[in-house]
């Protein structure tokens, strides 16, 4: 005989036909045989499938499933929705701020005037040094862009911010003073007086907030030309004053240094715009790589926190896309041809006129802002220069009397013809450049081998003087003669 487990064990799991009952046999067992524990578990375990489900039963079922499951769809789907649109809001809010509340901001850029899809246009890029509890506005960085969505090329023209110009409805000053006076609109007023562009958008982001979007798409690599340590560049302390020379990857907090910098930079202002030049080009190269898809989010969120601008998300978005592959020299980028001086005791930048207009010509035609020396025609090699074929301007640019007479009677035992002795309107230069005009690259550079140091460099329109070289004195200089300082 079968013992009571083996019997529970065989009518659960047994496949022989004496052992299996269909549900209605079970149903119609003896009470006797009801009172068996192993029938009571099987009768439990096939009691609802024996209910008599009508195929109508069953259709208005599936339709109820169906119903509630479609409901749960949607009711997802609007608070996804809901909460998209509530986070453009909350984005828009944020980037047309200004815009929206200030509606000379529109007057000044002509009622929104908009090019075709995909055609250039022209913009006012602004870069303000507020820090934080300041209310009063510092526009430190001005640069009229325009912008190329077919092409995928962008150039843009930096403007000193001590360049000498006529505000409108004011007077005759500094051009970043347009910003105290009168905010964005007076600076795109300005701009569009001053360069004859046909401007309809501009783009104002904080320096010192930006470093959020530098983290947020993870650093940016820059090849930084010169060490440097500055603790007026640095909003974060000294920890994040020092900036080495070299390609590397930048934090926010040492990005906003690099490009906030000018007491270490040799030509001061100048230095800084090219800093600045230099970090728009990774930047722009490096948040519209393919690898920063995934910190999309961090980089609006950051960049909605540091902007404000009269395109709405969906214009930025689509200039992203639009650009989407523009290769590295697809921005190009220049300063405004000109050159520091005193007037009435105040130090102002002196646009050069004709020079700054055939830049603003070449930018118009989507050429290159400074035409490119033909090839082979501008280096030669230093061995075949004599000091009787240089002709020297000598300026003394670090502030310390008879340093400019020291560097002439050098370069006059050498040999070297020097034709002007004088001062620079500033005695901030930390470095000795050696300047050049077009095409004297190589009489720089043997003036450069001559004297033993110094930074040989294009004079592009930045600096005013008549011979083929210019030596401005640093306060790096030391005495050729003795390796002094004296």
């Amino acid at each position: 005989m079968l013992d009571d487990n083996a019997r529970s064990r065989r009518s659960r799991h047994s496949r022989s036909s004496s052992t299996r009952r269909a549900p209605r046999d079970i149903s119609r067992l003896a009470p006797s045989a009801a009172s068996d524990p192993t029938v009571r578990r099987t009768d439990k375990l096939r009691q609802r499938p024996t209910k008599d489900i009508s195929p109508a039963a069953r259709s208005r079922r599936r339709r109820r499933l169906a119903i509630t499951i479609a409901s749960i769809v949607g009711v997802l789907v609007i608070a996804g929705a809901v909460g998209a649109y509530a986070y453009m809001r909350v984005i828009t809010n944020k980037i047309n701020g200004a815009f929206n509340s200030d509606p000379t901001i529109a007057q000044a850029l002509g009622g929104q005037t908009a090019s075709a899809p995909g055609e250039p246009f022209y913009m006012a890029l602004m870069g303000s040094d507020t820090r934080h509890g300041q209310k009063q506005q510092r526009t430190d960085t001005i640069i009229v862009a325009r912008v190329d969505p077919k092409n995928k090329k962008i150039s843009m023209i930096s403007i000193p911010r001590d360049s000498r110009v006529a505000i409108p409805g004011q007077w005759t000053t500094k051009i970043n003073a347009a910003a105290v006076y009168g905010g964005p609109a007076l600076v795109i007023k300005t701009l569009k007086q001053l360069t004859g562009l046909p401007i309809t958008h501009y783009v104002n982001i904080s320096f010192y907030g930006f470093k959020d979007v530098v983290d947020a798409i993870g650093g940016v690599w820059v090849d930084v030309p010169i060490e440097i340590y500055d603790t007026q560049a640095s909003a974060f302390g000294k920890a994040y004053a020092t900036v080495h020379k070299g390609y590397q990857k930048l934090d926010g907090k040492h990005a906003l240094t690099f490009v906030r910098t000018r007491h270490t930079m040799a030509d001061s202002d100048y230095g800084r715009m090219r800093n600045q030049q230099t970090f728009i080009k990774a930047l722009a190269g490096q948040a519209l790589s393919l690898s920063n898809v995934f910190n999309a989010t961090s980089i609006i969120n950051a960049v909605a926190s540091n902007l404000d601008t009269d395109l709405s998300p969906s214009q930025l978005a689509d200039l992203v896309l639009q650009f989407k592959g523009m290769k590295a020299n697809g921005i190009d980028t220049a300063t405004a041809p000109s050159a520091a001086k005193y007037m009435d005791g105040i130090s102002y930048v002196i646009i050069n006129d004709a020079q700054f207009h055939t830049m603003i010509g070449r930018m118009k035609q989507g050429l290159s802002l400074v035409p490119k020396p033909a090839s082979g025609g501008s280096k030669e090699q230093t061995a075949t220069v004599k000091p009787s074929q240089v002709k020297l301007t000598v300026r003394n640019g670090a502030g310390v009397s008879g340093l400019g007479k020291q560097c002439t009677d050098f370069f006059m035992s050498k040999g070297f013809t020097v034709s002007e002795t004088g001062n620079m309107a500033k005695y901030v230069y930390g470095r000795t450049l050696i300047v050049y005009q077009k095409g004297d690259e190589a009489k720089a550079n043997f003036v450069r081998e001559t004297l033993g140091f110094g930074d040989v460099l294009p004079s592009a329109g930045m600096y005013t003087f008549d011979t083929p070289v210019m030596v401005v004195i640093g306060k790096d200089w030391k005495n050729p003669v003795t390796g002094s300082a004296k």
